[in-house]
């Protein structure tokens, strides 16, 4: 199955206690796509200034990632500024500029519309929605969003979840978005608007997954080295994602095995994503040390 991802390619300043970079590569659809690579390597739909260097364009296509969609407009890349102190699941905004993402309308390809999965990161969700509605094949849709959506525009958030296979958000904004202080209470009402999972990110403390079926839990990889956790929930969707897409037959049924070992897959990607900047880390996950690391996942529960 071929898979389109439509989101942000961003410029970032990460200060965090170990370091301090500026205008390195970002956005959600960065982080995503690279995760995603070792298994199937997506099509971005993006835009990005007349200051983004070619070097990121040949960077992508390194990981054999299309960037046929990242359109190149008048303007500055979207440019996000923060930093994390000992606490690094809390990410500090300094400043958002959203430059040429400000007008981002999506331009899909007929080929774009016929693929057959979506990832729809975190961006506004009337353009997701919009997206969504042009796709005339679609099998498996993903769907990620962030607490600022969920405070300005719920009715579209929920509009999106309604519409997602696969909703990925962490336990605050689970809890936001339903409205309800219990975790698992909380994804079970998201789950029951529609999609078939709801997977809770919580950072080191692991996932939660909810279906309609079941409940499971999957560790966090114990990752020693939390040099930048900036991507780290994109990249954790990018390894779940395509994990999903590389096991699963077209208009197949998602078993619940597949479902948690795509969840393990994505959380060994993710565990890659915060040793390193930018995207650093995760550009050095490879399906051996994936499943090297998935294997460590298995045995901290097994028992």
């Amino acid at each position: 199955m071929r898979m389109l991802v439509v989101g942000s390619v961003a410029f970032d300043d990460i200060q965090t206690p170990f370091g301090i970079k500026k205008n390195v590569l970002g956005g959600a659809a960065s982080h995503f796509s690279i995760a995603a690579a070792p298994l199937i390597a997506p099509k971005i739909i993006a835009v990005v200034g007349n200051d983004f260097p070619e070097k990121y364009f040949t960077y992508f296509e390194k990981f054999g990632i299309d960037t046929q969609g990242i359109e190149k407009s008048d303007g500055k890349t979207f440019h996000w500024s923060g930093y994390y102190e000992h606490d690094m699941a809390i990410a500090h905004t300094r400043t958002t500029e959203l430059g040429a993402f400000a007008t981002f309308e999506p331009k899909l390809t007929e080929e774009d519309k016929l693929r057959q999965v979506l990832f729809l990161a975190n961006i506004d969700p009337v353009i997701q929605y919009k997206v969504l509605k042009q796709m005339k094949n679609v099998q498996l849709v993903g769907f990620d969003s962030m607490n600022f959506w969920i405070e300005s525009k719920r009715k579209d958030v929920w509009k999106m979840v309604k519409e997602a296979d696969i909703v990925f958000l962490n336990d605050a904004e689970v809890r936001m978005l339903a409205e309800e202080a219990s975790l698992i209470k909380a994804a079970k009402i998201i789950q029951k608007k529609g999609p078939s999972a709801v997977i809770v990110k919580k950072g080191e403390h692991g996932v939660t997954g909810v279906t309609k079926d079941e409940i499971f839990v999957s560790p966090a990889y114990p990752t020693e080295e939390v040099l930048d956790p900036t991507g780290a929930g994109d990249s954790f969707a990018g390894g779940c994602m395509s994990y999903l897409v590389a096991n699963t037959q077209p208009g197949k049924h998602i078993t619940s095995d597949i479902l948690r070992k795509a969840v393990s897959w994505g959380s060994a990607v993710a565990s890659f994503a915060v040793e390193g900047f930018s995207t650093d880390g995760v550009a050095k996950a490879t399906r051996k040390n994936i499943e090297t690391r998935m294997s460590v996942i298995k045995k901290l529960t097994a028992f």
